[in-house]
């Protein structure tokens, strides 16, 4: 009998070159990376689409975000109101709402008691403790709202002087009068037989009263008389002088 050779094994299978894992492997890293980008132009990956970093949305401010939670407690004051210079009534309304109490005394040398809120102003503040362990207080010094304040808390108060006048016109006068708070000034001619003009603001102050350096308190409720002597006359010896002599028959 003749022997044959044993057929041979059939070649291996070669498989098409897109079938191979080295392509496969590469497109997924093509595509699928390109899938990745295609979610945030920036290339970060993780993010939404349309979300700026931080987690915020567009137009929206991570502070704006941020203070829609619970909003933080006030701060405590740091310290009481400055209230010299106030008028009473309004200092314990800014001092009430600083969570303050107020004691209020006389600054002047007087005692007097502060019954109108409206006709007192504040010269000094101190800090007075706590009531009961309660809110703090203030203790102002007050002097009347047209008064000046003293130097320092229970002095005199330190009203003005009346100033010197004579020899100045009466236009001049009245200027001098009004720096020191005098209001109410009144001419009179200091001839009995010169008639004062309706405007005397060129005749001459002979005489006055109150006297030069006489301390002035309340000046705004203060008269200042002025004896007037015309511009072509001097000034008498006297007040109520006559400036020609009397007619004889």
């Amino acid at each position: 009998m003749d022997s044959y050779p044993p057929p041979s094994a059939p070649p291996p299978a070669v498989r098409p070159w897109w079938r191979r894992p080295v392509f496969v492997v590469g497109v997924l890293l093509v595509f699928g990376g390109g899938l990745l980008f295609l979610g945030d132009p920036s290339g970060e990956p993780g993010r939404v689409p349309g979300e700026a970093e931080g987690g915020a949305r567009p137009g929206v401010s991570p502070s704006s975000v941020a203070s829609t939670g619970t909003p933080s407690a006030p701060s405590t004051p740091v310290g009481p109101p400055r209230l010299v210079g106030k008028v009473l009534k309004e200092a314990r309304d800014l001092a009430s709402e600083a969570g303050y109490d107020v004691v209020t005394h006389d600054a002047s040398e007087k005692n007097a008691g502060q019954w109108d809120a409206d006709g007192w102003k504040v010269c000094f503040q101190t800090a007075a403790g706590q009531r009961g362990g309660e809110r703090p207080v203030l203790d102002l010094g007050v002097v009347r709202v047209d008064a000046p304040c003293p130097g320092a808390d229970g002095e005199e108060i330190p009203w003005p002087s009346m100033p010197g006048v004579a020899g100045a016109d009466f236009f001049k006068a009245e200027e001098m009068l009004e720096a020191v708070g005098v209001r109410k000034v009144r001419p009179e001619s200091v001839y009995t037989d010169v008639t004062l003009p309706a405007d005397p603001s060129t005749w001459r102050v002979c005489f006055q009263e109150p006297a030069p350096g006489r301390r002035i308190e309340n000046p705004q409720y203060a008269t200042a008389y002025l004896k007037l002597a015309p511009p072509d006359a001097g000034c008498p010896d006297a007040p109520y002088a006559r400036l020609r002599p009397e007619p004889t028959s």
